[in-house]
């Protein structure tokens, strides 16, 4: 059976590179302009799963794919992360002769590559992905086009440069969404991928859940990997936390760190339970913190930059 996959498009995007890692070639892979719109088709079932960008080691939270995820509705999970190298490279129309007028990518490909883009002095352009901004700079001769590698050869465009980026060995995670019904459906897993678990919190305000929240998981032996604020739509001053768990998927203490905060008054929503290579991967600082020496406290920088080796 043939699986009908939407992700962030068109062809070449980061996106559709982690997709391609998914599945082969028989499947179909849909491009879709916008996130909501890829996590939309998943969820009225026009398409089986999707794809979408999470998290970059530079950038951050991808706060469109996130927020879709918290607060939309239906049965829409995540079933699978993996993670896709970014290095990004410059193209430009094929036999475009003169100096470029504009340069154009995504937003977090324009501020990946904010040294080339400053240095360049021309004027941004902001696309929805990065192949689109390839797309355009094909019919604009004047364009210049920040985007992943292996383009030329799928659009009429020439390298121009490559390897552009601010930090080496920036990696993006992508999430595989989908039914949790369909979670058999995927690609067998590489071997050595650890599970992990997304839930979203909305606690009580008063001083202290969060460290309530977080000593729930402590007790339980839960490892948080990591803790991210959402504003809560439409009430000033409450938010919404999503946190990224590292443990099995049958944890008797993660089921009981749950139950602790539903007790506790939490409320708390699922997201998914998913093999993932988050701890596998791990993106090492291309040099160390920097900051005035004392203000680290206990630690004096020679041991800071023990702690995030690097270059100096």
């Amino acid at each position: 059976m043939t699986l009908r996959i939407a992700y962030l498009g068109p062809p070449g995007t980061f996106t559709y590179l982690a997709a391609a890692q998914l599945w082969e070639r028989t499947d179909e892979l849909l491009p879709s302009t916008t996130v909501p719109e890829v996590i939309d088709r998943v969820r009225w079932g026009d398409c089986d799963f999707g794809v979408v960008p999470v998290e970059n080691t530079v950038e951050g939270i991808v706060t469109a794919s996130l927020d879709q995820l918290v607060f939309g509705s239906g049965d829409v999970v995540v079933l699978r992360e993996i993670s896709v190298p970014t290095t990004f490279h410059v193209y430009r129309a094929t036999g475009a002769s003169g100096p470029p007028t504009g340069i154009a990518s995504h937003p977090h490909g324009l501020a990946q590559c904010t040294r080339y883009v400053n240095a360049a002095g021309l004027p941004t352009r902001v696309f929805q992905s990065t192949a689109a901004a390839v797309e355009a700079a094909a019919a604009d001769p004047g364009l210049l086009a920040i985007a992943a590698p292996d383009l030329a050869g799928r659009y009429a465009v020439s390298l121009v440069d490559s390897g552009i980026e601010d930090h080496p060995g920036v990696v993006t995670r992508f999430a595989c969404l989908g039914s949790r019904r369909r979670q058999a459906d995927l690609p067998a897993p590489d071997e050595g991928l650890s599970w992990k678990t997304l839930l979203a919190l909305t606690p009580a305000t008063r001083p202290g859940t969060l460290a309530d929240v977080c000593v729930q998981f402590s007790d339980q032996g839960v490892n948080i990997l990591s803790l991210t604020s959402r504003p809560l739509p439409g009430f000033a001053g409450a938010y919404v936390f999503v946190l990224a768990l590292a443990d099995t998927r049958t944890s008797a203490g993660l089921a009981r760190a749950v139950n602790g905060l539903l007790y506790t008054g939490v409320r708390v929503k699922f997201l998914g339970s998913f093999l993932s290579d988050h701890l596998l991967r791990p993106s090492r600082p291309d040099r160390p913190l920097s900051a005035p020496a004392g203000s680290f406290g206990l630690r004096d920088l020679h041991e800071v930059s023990a702690v995030f080796p690097g270059r100096p």
